[in-house]
Order: C-alpha cells, then structure tokens, then sequence
C-alpha cells in the first residue's frame, strides 16, 4: 500500500483551523433572554472543512482550533468541541453519500438536530460545576433558554453553510455534484 503526504490538505487543514480558531474568539449574545450565552461563528469553518475534506478532517479542525479555549474556559470548550463536532459530523457522513445541495441540507440539518441534544445534555451535567445551579435548574432552562438558543445557533450556522458551501467547494476544486434532470 502506498501512502503519501498530501501537502495541500495538510495546508488547507491548518488554514481552516486558524480561521476557526480566530473566529472562536469573537462572541456574539444573540438570545436577549440569556445574555450570558454567546454565539461564535467558528462553526461555519469547522462544517464547510468537514463537508469538504470528510468528518475526519472537520473533527480535527474542530477539536483542534478548540483547544487554547480550554485555558480560558475549561467547560465552556471541550463543550464546544463535542457539540461543533454533532453538528458537522453528521453533515460530513450525509453529504459524503451524494455531494449536492439537497445532500448538504439534509446533512447540517441532521447535525443540528443532533448538535442541539448534545448541548442540552452536556449542560445538565457541565453547567452546575462551574455555576451556582442544580441540575434541576438546568432542566428548567432546557425549553425556554437552551434549546431556543442553541437553535438559533444552529440556524445560524445552516444558513451561513448553505450560503458559503458552493463557492467554497468551487474554490476549492470540488464543487457540488450537479442532478441530472
């Protein structure tokens, strides 16, 4: 078997990371009713480099660019980590199968669905350790703060991959497959 390094995708990896971890760091309150909670559009990197180079490489550039944010939010980002990768994971193993728009859609919002569980389900155990809530004060933030929040988030992050997918596979040499009518 021969294997070889590809320098391209090793380049472009490291240039998504970068981005992704850039963009981390600008936070964003978009829902009013929990201004504690903040938006960052690091995702939208993390989901265009899974949806163009497969999961693996999007995993990598999530839990990568992710990691100086676990010195200056030791819960906050190994949260990030795992609901960014639910997200585009599944976007990544969906859109692998058939490389269009429809494919892309139904892959981001398969991960979305799946990402907003996971942050819902990481905050009942993560969030009392490091504030002055129970459990069961979580619960109670589950239907009116965190899932309105984290799907705002997600459609965020939807839309902005939708918009940028196309022009990002094209610039990159592998655009979107084409239906035949």
């Amino acid at each position: 078997m021969h294997s070889s390094i590809d320098t391209k995708k090793i380049a472009l990896a490291a240039l998504f990371t970068a981005a992704s971890l850039a963009l981390s760091f600008i936070q964003i309150p978009i829902f009013p009713a929990a201004p504690w909670l903040m938006y960052d559009p690091s995702g939208i990197v993390c989901l265009i480099a899974a949806l163009a180079f497969g999961p693996k490489m999007g995993a990598a550039v999530a839990i990568i660019s992710w990691l100086p944010r676990v010195f200056l939010d030791p819960f906050g980002a190994p949260m990030g980590m795992v609901s960014t990768c639910a997200l585009i994971i599944p976007a990544a193993l969906i859109f692998r199968t058939h490389r269009t728009r429809a494919a892309s859609l139904a892959g981001m919002i398969a991960g979305a669905v799946l990402s907003i569980a996971v942050a819902c389900v990481l905050n009942l155990f993560v969030t009392p350790l490091y504030t002055a809530v129970s459990m069961m004060d979580v619960v109670a933030m589950i239907m009116p703060i965190l899932i309105p929040f984290n799907t705002l988030k997600m459609v965020i992050n939807v839309v902005a991959g939708q918009v940028l997918i196309a022009p990002a596979l094209n610039a990159l040499g592998a655009p979107l497959t084409r239906k035949r009518a």
